[in-house]
């Protein structure tokens, strides 16, 4: 980590980020220390710091950032805007995490923006339980992208077979954002009053599938 590197990440986080010098350079040694060191363990990002102070001395630093700062909700929207740009239309993908820390669940609902090679977060919720999200979990987390950006910046929304729901996929197309989310095969649907297995139906369908 070089002294050049922490300036210029810097730069580029002070119109986004409301934080005092102090605390913005403790939040840029922490993103370039987890860059450099591969991990998140704290001690080995406070050794990767390029500077007379002593391991032990930015250690302490490193865990007084996270005692005493609290950043705001939906902060590093700006962020990301600011360095892939902000395009009239891309494709969002919603994802969650879940890992233990000892017996705590530490389980979060994503939010991403699709690039070509990357999936970048925007905005996420702690779920603050283990397992699944709920419906209005994952309404409330697209309730405040729609309250920074028009639904037709999505060109399509994009998420894995844990996403569904009746209630969910009303929302969606209520709010006129375009979805393609992956079903189970054996997921019952009801056409023309009758119920079918999804992989039962689409056999006996040709040409366009319409459910």
């Amino acid at each position: 980590m070089t002294n050049c590197s922490l300036a210029d990440l810097q730069k580029t986080l002070t119109p986004h980020v409301r934080l005092g010098k102090t605390r913005l350079e403790t939040l840029c040694l922490l993103v370039l220390g987890m860059i450099s060191a591969r991990t998140v363990n704290l001690t080995h990002i406070a050794a990767e710091r390029s500077a007379p102070a002593r391991v032990a001395s930015t250690y302490r630093r490193l865990q007084r950032f996270f005692q005493q700062v609290l950043l705001p909700e939906d902060w590093c929207v700006g962020i990301v805007l600011g360095l892939i740009g902000n395009p009239k239309r891309w494709y969002l993908c919603m994802d969650r995490t879940n890992w233990k820390i000892g017996k705590s669940d530490v389980n979060i609902l994503v939010l991403a923006a699709v690039t070509e090679r990357y999936r970048v977060p925007l905005m996420w919720t702690f779920l603050g339980h283990s397992g699944n999200s709920t419906t209005k979990q994952r309404i409330a987390l697209m309730q405040r992208y729609l309250a920074l950006f028009d639904a037709s910046s999505v060109r399509m929304f994009l998420a894995d077979r844990e996403f569904i729901g009746q209630e969910w996929f009303k929302y969606l197309k209520d709010n006129s954002i375009p979805f393609a989310i992956r079903v189970k095969e054996e997921q019952l649907v009801v056409v023309e009053g009758r119920e079918y297995s999804l992989r039962t139906y689409l056999r006996r369908c040709k040409g366009a599938r319409v459910l």
